[in-house]
């Protein structure tokens, strides 16, 4: 048999960070804890993962017999989609951008939200996933909100936030980083 089983994954666990203002410190190893500035977005669906897409338009140009000659790839587009199961601060914020939600001043335990049409922001976002004592981190610097899944509340199903993120490169071209090896 060819190949290395131990190179095959199976992500046990899974971690989506979010850095909405720029002022948390981005890890540069996976030993590091995530920096205060990173915020959690909670529970994860474990069956929909981290789904990462591609597009991107192909031309092909011929020559006269219909011989291929060229191929020129533009308009590369990289999102990665990933199901939240928590209605945390952090959720709500990627679902509602430009919202609002604070305890009541008078009564603290009543939570008041103000949804407002979304008004989109760049943020950073780092996805963390673990097989064992593997770590892999996909760390981006520019990410923003593509596409929010239609939200359920049901009696028989778990209200879910089915959130697609679009990754922006930055000057070089880099879209993310990726950090992995042992976590200890």
């Amino acid at each position: 048999m060819a190949g290395d089983t131990t190179n095959a994954k199976l992500w046990a666990g899974a971690d989506v960070f979010v850095d909405f203002d720029g002022t948390g410190v981005t890890p540069a190893d996976v030993t590091t804890a995530w920096d205060a500035g990173w915020e959690a977005a909670g529970l994860l669906d474990p069956e929909e993962g981290f789904t990462e897409a591609r597009e991107e338009e192909t031309s092909e140009f011929y020559a006269w017999g219909g011989i291929l000659v060229k191929k020129a790839k533009t308009r590369h587009k990289r999102t990665i989609k990933f199901v939240a199961l928590e209605d945390n601060d952090t959720t709500f914020r990627l679902v509602n951008p430009g919202s609002t939600r604070a305890a009541d001043t008078v009564n603290p335990e009543l939570m008041v939200s103000t949804v407002k049409v979304p008004k989109y922001e760049e943020f950073q976002i780092g996805f963390e996933v673990h097989d064992g004592d593997e770590v892999r981190r996909r760390i981006c610097e520019r990410a923003e909100i593509e596409e929010i899944g239609e939200v359920k509340d049901s009696e028989t199903e778990l209200t879910v936030y089915e959130i697609t993120v679009v990754l922006y490169p930055d000057a070089t071209g880099t879209l993310y980083t990726e950090l992995s090896g042992p976590a200890a």
